[in-house]
Order: C-alpha cells, then sequence, then structure tokens
C-alpha cells in the first residue's frame, strides 16, 4: 500500500485527474451535446408560457385580441409557438453577443429588457381586461425566462477553461 495515495496501485481512490471528488474526468453533464442552458430555456420558455396560459383560463379569463373587425381567440397552439419562437430568437441573438469581447452580457440585458417592454403593449389590445391581465402576464413569465435564463450562457472559450 502506498502511504501518499492510500492504495495499493499508486492511485488515488475517489479522486479524478482534475483533483475533484466524486466527479468524473472531463465533460460535465452540463457540456454533454444533448443539455446545455440555451436548451433549457427554450424548453422552459415554452412550457411556461403553457402553464400560464392553461391557468388563466381555468381562472375563467377568455383570451381574446381585437383583429381588424372582429375578435382572435388566443389558443394554447399560438402561445406555444409564439414562446417558441421568441425564445429561438433569444438564442441567436445571445449567440451573435457571446462573440463580442466580455460576451456582451450588458448588452442582451438592455436590449431583451427593451423588447420586453415594447412586446407588453400587444396586450393592450384585448377584448376584455382579465385577457389584457392575462397575456401581460404571459409577455412577462415567458420573456423573463428567456432574458434571465440566456443572461447566464458564457462564451464557449468560458466554459472550456
Amino acid at each position: 500500500m502506498d502511504a501518499t495515495t492510500g492504495t495499493t496501485d499508486g492511485t488515488s481512490r475517489g479522486r479524478t485527474a482534475q483533483g475533484g471528488r466524486g466527479r468524473p474526468a472531463g465533460r460535465t453533464w452540463r457540456d454533454r451535446a444533448w443539455w446545455n442552458r440555451p436548451r433549457a430555456v427554450v424548453v422552459g420558455a415554452v412550457l411556461t408560457g403553457a402553464v400560464v396560459y392553461l391557468a388563466g383560463t381555468l381562472a375563467g379569463v377568455d383570451p381574446q385580441v381585437r383583429a381588424g373587425a372582429g375578435t382572435l381567440e388566443v389558443t394554447v397552439s399560438m402561445v406555444i409557438a409564439v414562446s417558441l419562437t421568441a425564445a429561438l430568437g433569444g438564442w441567436g441573438v445571445r449567440a451573435l453577443l457571446l462573440r463580442r469581447p466580455g460576451g456582451g452580457r450588458t448588452t442582451w440585458l438592455v436590449l431583451s429588457g427593451a423588447v420586453l417592454l415594447v412586446s407588453l403593449l400587444g396586450p393592450l389590445g384585448a377584448a376584455n381586461p382579465g385577457a389584457v391581465v392575462l397575456l401581460q402576464l404571459e409577455h412577462l413569465t415567458v420573456g423573463g425566462v428567456i432574458m434571465l435564463g440566456l443572461r447566464a450562457v458564457e462564451p464557449r472559450a468560458a466554459r472550456t477553461a
């Protein structure tokens, strides 16, 4: 038995090449191709939008918006499609900003905050006050998930260092 490592073959028990306890050498679960923060933000934004919509409709809100001379019923599929589009668009913009020196975190927060504020004007055209509140809550929650979730994304060089 080796006195410095505590094993008979000279390797350290419970330690990895990087020296951490219980962690495998190399990539972590966050670095795997099937899982990363932007993908989680996209899924989270879509699920958040759907949950808020369903909670609002279960509470009795009839989400309709004025469209031309009539009204348009907002459906859960519309909420999912718009949330997915917004999240994927945000991911693309964030990826472009990551190419800037420093990762563009402040630029991302200012830009996404401005887009969120402008998007809050859309629900003001809802057909009833309950729909206005529900749709603004939709915009705030989905926009908040995208804005704050993608804020923490780091440039690839920072993750591997």
